[in-house]
């Protein structure tokens, strides 16, 4: 009999812990486990269930699901569930009433916020003390974990997340470089700065923008933004507005294009010469990973967990909200060749060594049995 793990998240959301989801579901597929879900109706968690092929029940809200606590537990026993991952702190709920009815359950929880108040109430304490293991995705959150939630210290697990490094790689092929940035309407010889992420307050593109009108505009670079831009690819459209009306009537206008959200992410990465991650405070960031894996040089904000993931040779960390110095690292990247090929070299190696989904599968695995 196959292993057999429930992935539970109930979030309407199109962020990073849906996309979390869709992904360890595909990892632990490969690795012989058999999935099914809980989730909301008409969500992006849904959509990445039906597409990974998972059994799974659907609710209209989670005090729907609540109502349905009982068959909940009568389905698990009947598809021999002996493992629940939630990710969403709302999760919490359902899973804690299911471990009172299933004492043998083992519930384990990602904390993909890293939330910075303390959650010792008596709810909290009830909830959390159903879990056996809470998974922080970075050494900053597990450290605020630690202090902040009413588990012991030793249920706490720093778990980075993974990328498929077969997957998100580097293109060596100078054709197809050549083509993707005609096609995405890059000026031939422009030095290409990314950013992916959805275009929302905390991501940091007023910050990026602000230091990208700071440089010489005789400079020969091309900016990308690549990520939603509405509410409906995850983005904010009144922030979106605000930055258009930034780069309006500058030398910028002509140097830079907002793609919106894509699905050919894996194509656009490598293609590109830098990325910059301005956002203040990432639990984790899986598109750092994902542009370090495509050999990409990092500058990006000295908060969050961006420290743990770019190291000196990879990359260049800066005050989060320094403009200045925001401008002179882009500055200086977009000049030197040489650097940001080594860089880019040395990001790709360091995704390799420590943030590879293999490693981070083969160790959740671990953790589902017990370990």
């Amino acid at each position: 009999m196959a292993d057999k793990v429930l992935q539970l998240c109930m979030s309407d959301g199109k962020g990073g812990m849906e996309l979390y989801v869709d992904r360890v579901i595909e990892d632990l597929k490969g690795e012989g486990w058999e999935v099914i879900g809980i989730c909301l109706e008409n969500t992006k968690v849904e959509t990445y269930m039906q597409r990974n092929g998972v059994v799974y029940k659907a609710f209209k809200s989670n005090p729907a699901a609540l109502t349905n606590l009982l068959g909940i537990r009568r389905w698990l026993i009947e598809q021999n569930v002996k493992v629940a991952h939630c990710h969403k702190s709302s999760d919490l709920r359902l899973s804690a009433l299911l471990k009172c009815l299933m004492p043998d359950l083992n519930v384990l929880y990602t904390d993909h916020v890293g939330g910075r108040r303390p959650k010792k109430n008596p709810y909290h304490r009830f909830a959390y003390k159903k879990v056996d293991r809470v998974l922080s995705i970075s050494q900053a959150t597990h450290q605020r974990n630690i202090s902040n939630l009413p588990v012991p210290r030793e249920n706490v697990i720093c778990l980075p997340h993974g990328v498929n490094i077969n997957t998100y790689r580097p293109c060596h092929d100078t054709e197809a470089i050549r083509a993707k940035r005609e096609v995405l309407g890059v000026p031939k010889g422009a030095v290409v700065i990314g950013l992916p992420g959805r275009v929302t307050p905390g991501k940091g593109q007023d910050i990026w923008i602000k230091a990208l009108l700071e440089l010489d505009p005789a400079l020969d670079f091309y900016a990308l933004s690549i990520g939603g831009t509405d509410y409906a690819s995850g983005g904010t459209e009144n922030f979106y507005t605000e930055l258009q009306a930034m780069i309006a009537g500058t030398s910028l206008a002509e140097k830079i294009t907002f793609l919106g959200h894509r699905n050919d992410l894996t194509e656009i990465l490598p293609v590109l010469d830098m990325v910059c991650i301005p956002s203040e405070n990432e639990a984790f960031g899986l598109t750092i990973i994902e542009s370090m894996a495509c050999g990409m040089p990092i500058i990006g904000s000295n908060t969050g967990s961006l420290p743990e993931l770019v190291d000196s040779t990879s990359g260049v960390l800066v005050g989060p909200r320094d403009i200045s110095a925001w401008a002179a690292a882009i500055d200086a990247m977009v000049r030197d060749d040489a650097r940001r090929e080594a860089m880019g070299r040395a990001a790709r190696a360091r995704v390799e060594q420590y943030f590879s989904n293999k490693q981070h599968v083969k160790r959740l695995i671990e953790l589902y049995r017990g370990a």
